[in-house]
């Protein structure tokens, strides 16, 4: 019974994206189109959670629905399996999507071509879920392309301005590099194993770990590079910002929630192998903690909500492959857990915001909010406190748990939990200055004379800001808020540290390790130092907090900030120009390949191609010219002279290299 629920799980948001896709002419309205899609997906939840219970007493649930073909012992299976990775991003995906579809009702209410919208949007779903549900790397890979295809969709969903579609274009192309990286992964486990299967994988030979050592480390960072893509992580991770041209809800959806941990679980599939290989860990590790860091410093100075909101995006997915770096993937996979509802509540918060301003999305132009959006301020607020980490919110137990696994873990332990509590002082500090403009300090105090935003500012849609009284969204977009705000502060109470809880201690990390490498190698630390770390990290955040507070509230942030500016100029150029990462791939990459792109045309094809070409054509016509204009008994002599030529030149070519 339960392999029938796992089969029909993507069948229902498939179905959705047929209907809708059928219906386009139909000119369905915002409500109808979006029903389907949350109808598809909240059937499919309730599927997930039957078969989850089932999984939880029971465990995996697998169903091969058929076999395509056999390359020597390898099978190639259409495979489904819900084990203990899969339950988790399936609630996610299913539950936090259907709460998003419907949200997206209210916030598509004036949009023409919904029905294109919420098609695309159940096709990312079913992708999404045949890559989590993927029993081996072949369905994986399916789930995994058709998450790159579908959110190329999404990005570009508003293609007739030029920036949605070139980030579209930039989304897939990142994404693209990434997808080598994991195509040739795939193969260098597949030779090494003998099988292509994610059950096979779980309790690797260490003999055959031991005898093919290279392969499987350039494999793994081949499959670190796949994941690097998909995940947003250094260098692939300039496409996620630029993705916020899309909707609100498909930021929501994909990049807080969904497709970009896809990389993550990508790396707890092969964990059993990876955690084999320190050199394979320390990359992930530092690529985690270098793109935490540099994504928090760009988000200190941006002024687009959803851009702070993608930087801080990046910033978290780094943290959840920090854990997997130093060994802690049920670690990171609790972060993606926590994250996942408090990202995509701020996500929603934000595109509440957009709504009821009238898609202005510069929140210098915004401010004093609290009083006209109370519903949204207040969800808002619970999504702030559980990313900065405030004790009794989610974030808190997740993050917590992260730096204390790199302190503790061997080798670059303090190195890495340095650049993490930085990077925590970072993200509670920009993100308070987000909240206090957006909804505490009144537009009067805003600095609206300032240079930065005389520039052209491209919004979500095309609404007017400034014509139209702010208020509150509706209740089709405000429940969703209510639902997620809920789960931000519940949810990390199932991986809760021995600490605070002896008899029901992490649960969560617990049930991931059925599966995925067990936390081992690491530091065991006093309750008392566990103690004071909490504390002290607690204090830093509430201080950097209170220093944004401070900045933007209590004084004369406008002032203030220009005299930080003014002593910190060129690093707060820097880093509001993006650490210019996107001028350097300019400059480094795509420059380059025009340059040779332009030589083959100019040179290779214009000069060299086609002088051949020409030169053919003219021998030919010469030719028939020559056969025209001689008698037939003058070429018959001609051509007994040339055979009787290469019979002498062949002969002694051949006796030279026989009788030498």
């Amino acid at each position: 019974m339960y392999e029938n629920y796992l089969a029909l799980i993507p069948f229902f948001p498939l179905l959705a994206f047929l209907l809708n896709s059928i219906l386009i002419k139909k000119k369905l309205n915002n409500v109808q189109a979006g029903l389907i899609t949350f109808m598809s997906l909240f059937i499919s939840f309730i599927l997930v959670v039957m078969t989850s219970l089932h999984v939880l007493k029971n465990g995996p649930v697998s169903i091969r629905l058929w076999e395509w073909m056999t390359y020597g012992n390898i099978k190639f299976d259409i495979h489904f399996i819900m084990d203990e990775l899969s339950v988790i991003l399936s609630l996610m995906v299913t539950g936090i999507g259907s709460a998003i579809a419907f949200f997206s009702i209210g916030y598509m209410d004036h949009e023409e071509k919904v029905g294109k919208f919420f098609a695309f949007f159940a096709l990312f779903a079913f992708s999404m879920l045949l890559l989590v549900h993927g029993e081996n790397f072949l369905v994986l890979f399916m789930g995994w392309e058709g998450v790159g295809l579908s959110s190329y969709l999404l990005i570009g969903f508003w293609y007739e301005h030029t920036k949605n579609g070139n980030a579209a274009k930039k989304a897939f192309l990142a994404n693209r590099v990434g997808d080598f990286g994991l195509v040739l992964g795939m193969i260098g486990f597949a030779l090494v194993f003998n099988t292509i299967s994610f059950t096979d994988l779980k309790n690797p030979d260490m003999a055959i770990l031991l005898a093919n050592k290279e392969l499987l480390i350039a494999s793994s960072l081949l499959l670190v590079l796949g994941a690097a893509g998909k995940s947003a992580q250094i260098p692939l991770f300039i496409w996620l910002p630029d993705a916020m041209m899309g909707p609100t809800p498909v930021s929501a959806l994909m990049h807080a929630a969904t497709m970009v941990t896809a990389g993550i679980f990508l790396l707890c599939r092969v964990s059993n192998v990876i955690t084999h290989f320190s050199v394979v860990l320390d990359v992930i590790a530092w690529m985690g903690a270098l793109t935490a860091l540099l994504a928090a410093l760009i988000a200190l100075t941006q002024r687009d909500i959803k851009k702070i909101l993608a930087y801080s995006t990046v910033s978290q997915l780094g943290y959840m492959v920090l854990a997997c770096g130093v060994g802690a993937f049920s670690t990171g996979m609790f972060h993606v857990f926590t994250h996942a509802f408090f990202k995509a509540l701020l996500f929603l918060c934000a595109a509440s915001v957009i709504y009821g301003c009238h898609h202005e999305q510069d929140i210098f132009k915004m401010g004093g909010l609290k009083k006209k959006m109370p519903i949204t301020f207040w969800t808002f607020t619970v999504g702030f406190l559980a990313i900065a980490g405030i004790p009794g919110f989610s974030g808190f137990f997740s993050k917590d748990e992260i730096l204390v696994m790199a302190l503790t873990n061997p080798g670059n332990g303090v190195w890495l939990y340095s650049i993490a509590l930085i990077t925590a002082l970072l993200t509670a500090f920009y993100m308070m200055r987000m909240l206090v403009l957006v909804f505490i300090v009144e537009p009067a105090k805003h600095d609206a004379h300032d240079d930065h935003h005389k520039k052209d500012h491209k919004h979500d849609d095309h609404g007017d800001h400034g014509h139209h009284e702010i208020h509150e969204s509706p209740s089709v977009m405000t429940v969703p808020l209510i639902i997620l705000a809920i789960c931000s502060f519940a949810a990390g109470y199932i991986g809760m540290p021995h600490l605070l809880s002896h008899d029901h201690s992490r649960l969560f990390q617990n049930f991931v390790e059925r599966f995925a490498a067990k936390t081992t190698g690491h530091t065991h630390l006093s309750v008392q130092t566990e103690v004071i770390m909490m504390a002290v990290t607690t204090l830093l955040i509430l201080g950097s907090m209170g220093l944004a507070y401070y900045i933007y509230v209590k004084n004369d942030h406008v002032k203030m900030r220009d005299s930080l500016k003014n002593k910190f100029q060129s690093l707060w150029s820097f880093s509001n120009n993006k650490f210019k990462v996107d001028e350097l791939y300019e400059f480094a990459i795509i420059k380059p390949l025009y340059e040779f792109g332009n030589f083959l045309v100019d040179i290779v094809e214009t000069h060299i191609v086609n002088g051949v070409v020409k030169l053919v054509t003219k021998v030919s016509t010469e030719g028939g010219n020559f056969l025209d204009e001689n008698k037939p008994e003058k070429l018959e002599m001609g051509i007994l002279y040339i055979v009787i030529g290469l019979t002498v030149l062949i002969t002694a070519v051949f006796n030279a290299f026989i009788f030498r």
